[in-house]
């Protein structure tokens, strides 16, 4: 693949396992042995985590949107920040990076607008993408996008206040849902240095029309103010968007919610978007062989870091 592509391609890397580590713990049967056995004795404590770090929490836009900072112990001073969706957090502790994680509270606006008309039945579609209709298949799925895109910018904002992140160096991350809201924010926020999207694209029609989550093939025929809406957002519709960050895309072969063809061209135009730019280097696109969307996390393991890494490393390192 990588000699038909106009574009840097680069084959996943295996690596282990990067889950949390958890410290270790006598049963309790065990220890009241030792203490009747030896009272003088005393049992050590569990290791210390491996990754110590400050948690600190925060609720913006009056409670709407709560968001958590987890602080490594290294190093001093202002310190890269990775808004993750990535589930990867020990690991950019681990790199000495603050990982940022936020949600938005939808409970908060109960009672400040009329309660919702039941649903009609989904009769197009399935999970997040039904639709009552092929019309509006997706719609309330990219609206949740959206929705949250707008608020990382709101986090953003908030990060230029913490003395241990350095506004130069902020990154997102995000897999599949979270890789779409990390798309969409890096081309609403040009604050944003990195990006890392895995499962996700930026060519959202060709996404409704072949995903098994939405038209599976159908006809796609968007009800016109839906689709104009859609148009004005989409990725691959405004590239020169995103060329302000480095931005990793990293696709499955064999996944069927985002059909390769959606993340090959998504590929295709960012990168002559980049090379026009003069910043070739700053995108990267990794197809991986025979992964589908539930396993491509394992399958790429160490390549968001490494891409992090490579972008955040210095104030005065990559764009």
């Amino acid at each position: 693949m990588a000699a038909a592509l106009p574009f840097e391609v680069a084959a996943a890397r295996d690596s282990p396992s990067l889950g949390a580590s958890v410290p270790l713990r006598l049963p309790v049967a065990v220890l009241c042995a030792a203490c009747l056995a030896a009272c003088a004795r005393t049992a050590a404590p569990p290791p210390a985590p491996t990754t110590p770090r400050n948690v600190r929490v925060v609720e913006l836009e009056h409670g709407f949107v709560p968001v958590r900072l987890e602080l490594p112990a290294a190093p001093a001073g202002p310190k890269p920040a990775v808004i993750s969706l990535l589930g990867e957090n020990e690991t950019l502790l681990a790199a000495g990076m603050v990982v940022v994680t936020y949600r938005l509270d939808w409970d908060r606006l109960k009672g400040l607008r009329p309660p919702p008309e039941p649903a009609p039945t989904n009769t197009v579609g399935a999970w997040l993408l039904a639709s009552p209709t092929p019309k509006t298949v997706g719609q309330g799925y990219f609206g949740l996008i959206a929705a949250n895109a707008d608020a990382v910018s709101t986090v953003i904002d908030y990060l230029g206040t913490v003395p241990d992140v350095d506004p130069e160096r902020i990154a997102i991350g995000g897999t599949s849902t979270g890789g779409f809201i990390a798309l969409e924010a890096t081309a609403v926020d040009a604050r944003i240095r990195a990006a890392v999207i895995i499962a996700a694209c930026g060519d959202f029609h060709r996404f409704l029309h072949l995903s098994s989550l939405g038209m599976n093939g159908a006809p796609l025929d968007l009800d016109p103010t839906y689709d104009k809406r859609l148009r004005e957002r989409e990725p691959i519709r405004h590239p020169a968007r995103l060329t302000h960050a480095a931005v990793l895309l990293v696709s499955g072969t064999e996944d069927l919610a985002i059909p390769i063809s959606c993340a090959l061209e998504t590929a295709r135009t960012f990168a002559s978007a980049y090379r026009r730019a003069g910043v070739a280097e700053r995108f990267r696109f990794v197809p991986v062989g025979g992964a589908g969307h539930n396993d491509i996390g394992e399958r790429t393991r160490g390549e968001s870091l490494a891409w992090l890494q490579r972008w955040l490393q210095s104030p005065s390192v990559g764009p």
